[in-house]
């Protein structure tokens, strides 16, 4: 019997990749607050606590029946994380910083059932062009990147900032599929189920 899968995010993107792999899910959003945990400089440790946490508090707050999927992304430079963008200006800053450099992008990802916490990560370098700083507003407004990790987004004007990527495009879309492929595995789901 295929399993009810509870998705614990709100992100349009994630939804999006689910849909196109045609693994049905229920969308209930995590209310977990991210700020709380404090930062150490290991991006993917930081963002395994993230996803585990949104995990986590789906249960508290709902106890729902099902298969629960989180995720967590953050961009990785030089030891620094880049979440969403709080302002416009840190936005800009934000792309100034990663502007003709190589960062990485960390996604992992909880799955929670019945008391068992299975987590993976996968990570791509992501290189940019050289970026212009009178283009950089525009990037912003014109894709509405306030909502995105390091204020940019690969499926959205991605080929007018991005040079090069090494690994998983959707890891950089916020869920690698390959790896919640792997992870499915320990709950005896197989994704090419769904693809039939």
């Amino acid at each position: 019997m295929e399993p009810k899968f509870i998705l614990g995010s709100s992100s349009p993107r994630r939804k999006l990749i689910l849909e196109y792999f045609r693994i049905p899910f229920t969308c209930i959003p995590s209310n977990f607050e991210e700020h709380s945990v404090p930062y150490h400089g290991d991006p993917v440790a930081y963002s395994q606590e993230l996803a585990i946490g949104k995990a986590e508090s789906i249960v508290k707050d709902h106890n729902p029946e099902g298969l629960i999927l989180t995720a967590d992304t953050v961009v990785a430079y030089q030891g620094k994380i880049f979440n969403k963008p709080g302002s416009y200006d840190e936005a800009i800053e934000m792309l100034k910083t990663l502007s003709g450099q190589t960062h990485a992008v960390i996604t992992s990802i909880a799955l929670l059932q019945d008391r068992k916490l299975v987590t993976g990560e996968e990570t791509t370098q992501v290189t940019f062009t050289q970026l212009p700083e009178a283009y950089l507003g525009r990037y912003i407004k014109a894709f509405s990147t306030l909502d995105k990790c390091g204020a940019y987004s690969i499926q959205e004007g991605g080929s007018l900032i991005i040079h090069n990527i090494q690994g998983c495009a959707y890891n950089v879309q916020g869920l690698p599929i390959k790896t919640l492929k792997h992870l499915l595995l320990e709950f005896n789901v197989d994704l090419w189920d769904y693809l039939v």
